[in-house]
């Protein structure tokens, strides 16, 4: 793999951090397209995208200080200004999607109201296609790496400058960057391509693609991390990672809001306007 895509002016520029940068950029510029549906100004746009990115930087090095206080404690300061190292996700969608509402509160304060999720919908949808780009920066970096397997589609990392700790360097391992991306990749093609327009059809209610997309992501990575080999923190009962304890009360919740709102809008005589209005 390549760690270290490219130099620049005597400095390494890192795999990870590259393709991160691409996928923030590849989802806000998906997000821009969008505007029109919302019929919404592009400093609303920008607004609430510097929101929810802030959120989600700071969830994601808050919840590395949760599941890895000892490392954190080590060299806070390292920790917190290295775009290479030291996320988890979930705390930094969780805090992304509170500082969506809470930008939303604010913007409904100030300006026109504008509901939550139809703009949540369209949010997920720019989520899978970053997180497609940043999992080829996992894979590139070697980090979020798998366990040994005698598959024959097992990668080997031989770079030292990969985050494959030394005794794995050299080994066939599952690629487990790809098969999330993979799946991200099948989320977003979906959510695109079918449930969105649904929903702007109003033939599926807002809100059944930002519920639906964090079921599918929950059930997704608990999947995923049974193949991981990297250090994911502390395991916990019954021999569960704190990702899969996360997924696992992820895919709950978003079930529940499922279940209780239902998918398919209904008119007001209670008929399903999958069929057009007929009964």
């Amino acid at each position: 793999m390549h760690p270290i895509l490219f130099w620049w002016n005597g400095k390494p520029h890192a795999a990870y951090s590259v393709f991160v940068v691409l996928g923030y950029i590849s989802g806000v510029w998906w997000l821009r397209t969008r505007l029109k549906h919302h019929r919404a100004a592009p400093e609303e746009l920008w607004g609430m995208v510097a929101t929810v990115l802030t959120g989600a930087v700071l969830g994601g090095k808050l919840g590395f200080f949760v599941v890895e206080r000892a490392d954190f404690l080590d060299d806070p300061w390292q920790m917190i200004s290295d775009w290479n190292t030291g996320w988890v996700f979930w705390s930094g969608l969780l805090l992304g999607i509170l500082s969506g509402l809470a930008y939303q509160w604010w913007h409904n304060r100030e300006y026109r109201p504008r509901a939550y999720l139809p703009v949540a919908d369209d949010c997920v949808a720019a989520l899978a296609i970053g997180h497609v780009l940043g999992r080829l920066g996992c894979f590139m970096e070697g980090c979020c790496h798998g366990r040994p397997t005698a598959m024959p589609w097992g990668i080997v990392f031989t770079s030292i400058a990969s985050s494959v700790e030394p005794s794995l360097r050299g080994v066939p391992l599952h690629p487990t960057q790809l098969y999330e991306a993979f799946g991200e990749s099948a989320a977003a093609f979906f959510l695109i391509r079918f449930v969105l327009p649904a929903a702007r059809s109003a033939r599926l209610r807002y809100g059944t693609a930002f519920f639906g997309y964090l079921l599918y992501y929950s059930i997704l990575r608990f999947v995923v991390e049974l193949f991981r080999g990297d250090d994911r923190g502390v395991f916990l009962w019954p021999v569960l990672s704190p990702s899969q304890w996360m997924s696992f009360f992820g895919a709950l919740a978003a079930a529940a809001a499922l279940w209780t709102r239902g998918v398919v809008e209904i008119d007001a005589k209670g008929r399903s306007l999958f069929t057009d209005g007929k009964p």
